[in-house]
Formats: structure tokens, C-alpha cells, sequence
């Protein structure tokens, strides 16, 4: 019974082992010096060359979309490689009435039950649309919390 028991038992823990680290290696940690040397987004920049900036509604983070009582927080992922880095993000930084009206746009396409489960789709639209009202390859990635729904 002792020998089935530690069969089944170390059988287990591998298997568990196996499944943190690629948990890990995909959300980037380094657990037991696995070593993730090719950090990069989606768009292949490299993590590092990555500034981040919320969107702000009059001083606040929170976007309202009106008739589905979501709050929704917005971040853009700016390259900073990118060679319209400097104008762009002034430009950006300047133009956040138009982000939370195109992000106010987007979301209204949605219910209130499924703007959660469709953030996906919400953050790769709004990154297209964002990348062509600014002109910019600049942006790289835009994240979309649902904070409260």
C-alpha cells in the first residue's frame, strides 16, 4: 500500500510541477531559474521597450459605459523604440477624450453580461481602431479591465 502510495503520490507531483512552470512561462515569472530570454508582446517588441499608460476620464480611470453600468479601465502599451514614439505619445497623452470615446464606442457594442467574456475582441479592436485614428504603429497593446459590471 506504502509503494502505490508514493507511486500515485510522485506521479502527482510532477504532473502538477509540469503545469507551473508552463503557468509560469506564460505569465513570465521565473520559477526554478527557467529561463524566458525571448520576452516580447504580441506585436514583437520586446517587453523592456514597453511604457504603459492608463487612459484617464476628467482625472479618473474609470470609464462608464452608460447604459450597460460597466466601469471599465484602460491601459495602452506604447513602444518606445517606435520611431513616432516622442510625438505620438504627446499626442496621446493629449488626445485621452478621444481614447475613452472610441473605448466608449467599442464597449457599447456589447451587453452588460458579455463585455467581460468578449475583452479579447474589445482589446484587439480598440487596438486597430486607436492605431488608425492616431496613425501610429506606436501602440502595441491595449489592455481592458472590467472592473465593475
Amino acid at each position: 500500500l506504502t509503494v502505490i502510495l508514493t507511486f500515485s503520490l510522485v506521479s502527482t507531483n510532477n504532473k502538477t510541477n509540469k503545469l507551473v512552470t508552463k503557468v509560469s512561462e506564460i505569465i513570465d515569472l521565473d520559477v526554478a531559474g527557467v529561463d524566458n530570454s525571448s520576452k516580447s508582446t504580441s506585436a514583437g517588441t520586446s517587453i523592456e521597450d514597453v511604457a504603459y499608460v492608463d487612459v484617464s476620464n476628467n482625472g479618473s480611470n474609470d470609464i462608464m459605459i452608460s447604459y450597460t453600468d460597466a466601469i471599465v479601465n484602460v491601459t495602452l502599451g506604447l513602444n518606445t523604440k517606435a520611431k513616432d514614439y516622442a510625438s505620438k505619445s504627446t499626442t496621446i497623452n493629449n488626445g485621452m477624450k478621444v481614447i475613452v470615446n472610441a473605448v466608449q464606442t467599442e464597449a457599447m457594442k456589447y451587453t452588460y453580461s458579455t463585455i467581460a467574456a468578449s475583452k479579447t475582441t474589445v482589446e484587439s479592436n480598440l487596438l486597430a481602431t486607436l492605431q488608425d485614428t492616431f496613425q501610429t504603429e506606436c501602440i502595441t497593446s491595449v489592455i481592458v479591465s472590467v472592473v465593475v459590471q
